[in-house]
């Protein structure tokens, strides 16, 4: 394996900076218009910070008890979501499930947040976690026009940021959503720089480069990991590497699908057979 030479990266402190930049770009040898955001990770990392906003919210306010998150899981169920909250050993720290790509999808577009703040606030929130997941839809798709994008970006940023009104501790007094601190390095890639490359690669779209294809292959291997695998176990020649028994694995199942052996043979049919009922 050839080693990178230290050229390669760009570590010389007189090279000039671009705009906007503290440092100079890691590899000198690509154009930063050769870096194109990632829609999955975009939608993955801001979900994980809207998420995150939500669940510090109920802490400060002293509500992340048991019933809130009893509540939290009884909506994840009814949309279909397997989750779960559990304590950590020894701490006071919660964890809760991660979820995959998928289902992140799913409650970004479905989960009502009236199970867990009032009425008013969880309007706000869900109006941007729904705008948020039509942002995303529109980001993956090749007919969205550059320019309106941008603008919706727009508004969504103005409305992550929406402002407190009135004198705290009055009737009259109306909580915003969250701080300019809370804002994410993923969330100015989506402002400020998304719609440039959604105008520029627009002829075949920002999915041609999604990383959701190496995401899943990563999953699909982790899974065949620890259920296909003996995880580098066994005894004198009945041990395997884990990585060979993967490999293996993947060749069947390219083999058998190659051949069209799935659709030779038919799936066997399950018989019930249920005992009669006297009268």
């Amino acid at each position: 394996m050839h080693q990178l030479k230290p050229a390669f990266f760009n570590n010389n402190s007189t090279v000039k900076l671009p705009p906007g930049h503290t440092k100079p770009p890691l590899l000198q040898i690509i154009s930063l218009d050769h870096y194109v955001p990632d829609e999955l990770h975009i939608m993955l990392r801001i979900w994980g910070r809207l998420w995150d906003l939500a669940i510090q919210e109920l802490k400060i306010k002293n509500q992340f008890n048991e019933l809130t998150r009893t509540k939290i899981i009884a909506e994840m169920n009814r949309i279909k979501i397997s989750f779960g909250f559990w304590q950590e050993q020894g701490t006071q720290n919660w964890s809760y499930t991660s979820l995959i790509g998928g289902n992140k999808e799913i409650v970004l577009k479905n989960f009502n947040f009236e199970v867990v703040f009032n009425e008013e606030r969880a309007f706000l929130i869900n109006r941007l976690w729904r705008d948020f997941y039509q942002l995303y839809i529109n980001m993956k798709s090749n007919e969205t026009n550059p320019s309106q994008f941008a603008n919706q970006t727009k508004e969504w940023l103005n409305l992550f940021l929406t402002p407190s009104q009135g004198e705290p501790n009055t009737i009259n007094f109306k909580i915003g959503l969250y701080r300019p601190k809370d804002v994410t390095s993923y969330m100015h890639v989506l402002v400020n720089h998304l719609p440039e490359f959604m105008e520029r690669h627009q002829r075949f779209g920002l999915d041609v480069f999604s990383c959701s294809p190496v995401k899943k292959k990563n999953h699909d291997q982790v899974s065949a990991f620890f259920r296909k695998t003996m995880k580098d176990g066994g005894k004198d020649m009945e041990r395997k590497s884990a990585i060979f028994e993967i490999l293996h694995y993947e060749n069947r199942s390219l083999y058998f699908t190659q051949k069209g052996t799935i659709d030779k043979y038919p799936k066997p049919q399950h018989i019930h057979v249920k005992k009669k009922l006297k009268n």
